[in-house]
């Protein structure tokens, strides 16, 4: 587990990202800050490095990055931060394909970022749900489920019964924090008339045991989170859906509607100016990095369990158990649920 890299490798990192961002006049300040943060509280590279530093070219990086691993971490981190510039530059999206084809990357995550300036968004929404699609069971609740000829899940009377009676597990409880979670966030617990009912049980039983609330970036920091846990196709593109629902505005939260923002350029959040994004809200860049380094530290996978038949267990123990650490900042009042 963990997303690490070697301190050698960590700074020929930072230096590429800071080429990847200074296109149009130079990299926007969410970037300036989600890189800074990123470099100094998760690569482990100084500031002072990070401003003398000269930048890193794409095949420059190539010959520093032969493991196919860190090659696919630098793409990941890259993507975050192309997606974190507001509006979307056609010139970043071109330093972002020559780092990707230096590094011998051709994954759906890149042609899901080429769609955004290429194709509608109503078209490009449809393509990234198509895509995540697939990967949707496996990041399903498996209880009292069984696999339709179209490849979806479908739940039998144990799912929606173990759900419904959660609120009556004991307090402190698994389930008993899941329904909290959805009442403290106006939630209606998933039910029949739910779609992808088993993808929400799985995704929520994930915020309650990280710490993460249903905010834009909480959202986004729990797909890091288990990026950093397990980083499986599948974890990749629930980071991605995060972003894209709350830091570029693609579709709305539970849907494959087109989302109508609120600000010129596409920003989802009321306040900002429509040319920043949720990862520009205060703290928000920290979350992220943070959400990185609490996934490392887990020593086990507990992402996809059957999170329904461990209703009863107390948090405090699952926590105890995988090693989650807690919020350097929490989100929510819980600390009677955190290992001592």
């Amino acid at each position: 587990m963990g997303f690490v890299l070697q301190p050698d490798l960590s700074r020929d990192v930072v230096r590429a990202l800071r080429h990847l961002i200074a296109v149009d006049g130079g990299a926007t300040a969410e970037q300036q800050r989600l890189l800074q943060c990123l470099a100094q509280h998760l690569l482990g590279v100084p500031e002072a490095v990070l401003r003398q530093d000269p930048v890193l070219l794409p095949e420059q990086l190539a010959t520093r990055l032969s493991d196919t691993g860190d090659r696919r971490r630098f793409l990941q981190l890259a993507i975050m931060l192309d997606l974190c510039r507001h509006p979307r530059s056609e010139a970043q999206l071109q330093r972002l394909e020559a780092f990707a084809r230096a590094l011998q990357f051709e994954g759906v995550q890149l042609a899901l970022i080429e769609a955004l300036c290429h194709r509608s968004a109503e078209e490009a929404t449809g393509d990234f749900m198509r895509i995540y699609a697939a990967s949707m069971p496996e990041l399903s609740e498996q209880h009292g489920a069984t696999r339709t000829d179209s490849g979806e899940l479908a739940y039998d009377d144990s799912f929606f019964e173990a759900v419904a009676g959660l609120a009556s597990q004991p307090r402190g409880s698994l389930g008993w924090c899941f329904a909290e979670f959805y009442a403290r966030n106006g939630l209606t617990l998933p039910s029949r008339a739910t779609p992808n009912p088993g993808y929400y049980v799985c995704h929520d039983m994930n915020h309650v045991i990280t710490g993460y609330e249903a905010t834009g970036p909480g959202e986004i920091a729990l797909g890091a989170f288990k990026l950093a846990l397990k980083d499986s196709e599948a974890n990749w593109l629930a980071s991605l859906t995060n972003f894209l629902i709350h830091e570029v505005g693609l579709f709305k939260h539970g849907t494959d509607l087109q989302f109508v923002p609120y600000g010129g350029g596409g920003e989802p959040y009321h306040g900002i100016d429509g040319k920043r994004g949720a990862l520009d809200l205060p703290g928000a860049a920290e979350l992220l990095t943070e959400a990185f380094r609490r996934g490392s530290e887990c020593t086990g996978d507990f992402s996809t369990l059957d999170h329904l038949a461990m209703a009863d267990v107390p948090l405090v123990e699952i926590r105890r158990q995988f090693h989650v650490v807690p919020l350097a900042e929490p989100m929510v009042d819980d600390a009677e649920f955190w290992p001592a």
